[in-house]
């Protein structure tokens, strides 16, 4: 940014101004005039010092969220808007960014619709994108699940919120001045990330477009204190925070009722982003799978994934291809795999292998040395016959064919990943009894969403369940439980009053 663009911003105002001598503390604003700015935190580094002693207690504005009060989960908008925007900022390099008229953007094509990113062309030049930055677009998601229309009322957080989430309060490396320039910047990179959407019409839901506009919104207010000296230092920063206008479409909670949009929600463990914050410099790829992990994954108790699957999300198609014909590339992408993958079980997640696409010759060897002997000579006798039983093949392409048609089962979670005792928003479904519903029957419901014009993948999408579910309710084929009825009722409404109604249809499931 050129000298005469930063004459009248109000932190280069306030960094020439008189600091004058009287302590105490005072609010000031302030906000670069481009938002697009990449000096802001060089500029507030410049003007602040980290002041010897205790700060000075922050007078923060109360904020307007509670994240984690069951000490587990928080909801959090988990639609293909948000899980795209997380995805783009782990950088992979198959990532093909185009440059147009000042910006880059990325387009994301699927069967319902279309999705165009963009960044300012020198903000990704400069190489100043921080993979920490989805974290912040998961904190805003969870925040903005709280509020009936985030598109519209402003949620107001601080620092400290934001370092509790991020696991930065635990951190005695860095001083509170550098954990508050890291906390402005994540913040600021992800409200410069712009998304235009182009929707298609579903069952009774238009379509829609939505001309490019940040995801997030942040309205920032540096609490400014001074030391003895009359020296200013920042001493903590606020945001009021709106969704952007995607959220009107895939946040509505009223409209979804009406069959109008969507209200597209997961479950985020609390321990999702320190764990983030530990791995993202030497295990990128296990970001990638955790991320995979958290949008794919709703209520369901187990995740059964295909190995290749996972290794297009961390490589592309391209470089594994690459790895096919070059032995180096091949072995460095295995072994990093089995790297990230034992980051997972190290977390809590434990995989199981299938023993007909994923043989014990090619899984990892952290996981087959669980059955070492305490015992030193049967120890011993164990890894003579591990090497006589186990072939070389760990730099073969009969081993790299065999891992890309593997297939991994996640069957055990961390224990804020259990989503069985999740409260939140789905704390005030209806409750329903047994008696009630042993009489509801799979055509019953049916009969309930085509009254609605519902189709099953409409109705599995506001349950965050398989379509496979829903037919296998409706066929069934599938006992219904009480909490399934309550799960229903929360989107059909109460149809336990037409138990004596049952009612079989023809009409083909859309």
């Amino acid at each position: 940014m050129a000298d005469a663009d930063c004459t009248n911003c109000p932190i280069q105002v306030f960094k020439e101004q008189s600091i004058g001598h009287q302590t105490g503390a005072e609010k000031i604003t302030l906000a670069p005039l481009d938002p697009r700015c990449q000096q802001v935190t060089n500029c507030l580094s410049d003007v602040f010092i980290v002041p010897p002693g205790k700060p000075v207690t922050t007078d923060y504005p109360q904020a307007n969220v509670t994240l984690f009060e069951n000490g587990k989960q928080q909801a959090f908008a988990s639609c293909l808007v948000i899980w795209q925007a997380c995805h783009l900022m782990t950088q992979r390099p198959y990532h093909r960014w185009q440059p147009v008229n000042g910006f880059i953007t990325y387009e994301y094509h699927s069967q319902a619709g279309r999705l165009i990113y963009r960044l300012p062309h020198r903000y990704w030049e400069q190489d100043d994108v921080d993979i920490r930055v989805i974290l912040i677009h998961l904190l805003f998601a969870a925040c903005a699940t709280q509020k009936v229309q985030p598109w519209a009322d402003p949620v107001v957080i601080h620092d400290r919120i934001i370092a509790e989430f991020l696991g930065l309060h635990q951190r005695k490396d860095i001083n509170r001045l550098k954990k508050l320039l890291l906390i402005e910047s994540l913040v600021r990179q992800a409200c410069t990330l712009e998304v235009e959407i182009f929707w298609q019409k579903r069952g009774q839901i238009p379509p829609v477009h939505l001309s490019f506009a940040p995801l997030w919104s942040a309205k920032p207010l540096y609490h400014i204190a001074k030391a003895k000296d009359g020296s200013p230092y920042l001493s903590g920063l606020s945001f009021q925070v709106v969704a952007g206008p995607w959220s009107t479409y895939f946040l509505n909670r009223q409209q979804a009722r009406q069959t109008s949009a969507y209200y597209q929600y997961g479950w985020l463990p609390i321990s999702f982003a320190p764990q983030i914050m530990h791995l993202w410099q030497r295990h990128p790829g296990c970001v990638v799978m955790l991320l995979y992990l958290l949008f794919r994954r709703r209520v369901s108790q187990e995740c059964s994934t295909k190995v290749g699957t996972l290794l297009k999300l961390i490589y592309g198609e391209d470089y594994l291809q690459r790895a096919w014909h070059q032995s180096e590339v091949r072995r460095r992408v295995m072994a990093t795999f089995e790297s990230d993958l034992e980051q997972l079980f190290q977390y809590g997640f434990r995989p199981l292998f299938a023993d007909d696409t994923y043989p014990p010759s090619i899984q990892p060897w952290w996981f087959t040395t669980r059955d070492i002997p305490d015992d030193p000579d049967a120890a011993l006798d164990y890894w003579a016959e591990k090497a006589r039983a186990t072939p070389l093949t760990n730099n073969s392409r009969k081993k790299w064919s065999q891992l890309l048609n593997a297939w991994v089962s996640l069957t055990e979670f961390p224990e804020d990943w259990r989503t069985e005792n999740a409260q939140g928003i789905a704390r005030s479904k209806p409750r329903v009894s047994a008696q009630a519903t042993s009489a509801i029957t799979g055509a019953m419901i049916k009969q309930a969403r085509l009254q609605r014009g519902m189709s099953q993948r409409q109705l599995s999408a506001l349950l965050h369940k398989s379509q496979s579910w829903i037919r296998d309710i409706e066929s069934g084929r599938y006992k219904i439980k009480p909490k399934d009825i309550a799960l229903l009722a929360s989107v059909l409404g109460d149809f336990t009053s037409a138990l004596g109604n049952r009612v079989n249809h023809s009409q083909p499931d859309l």
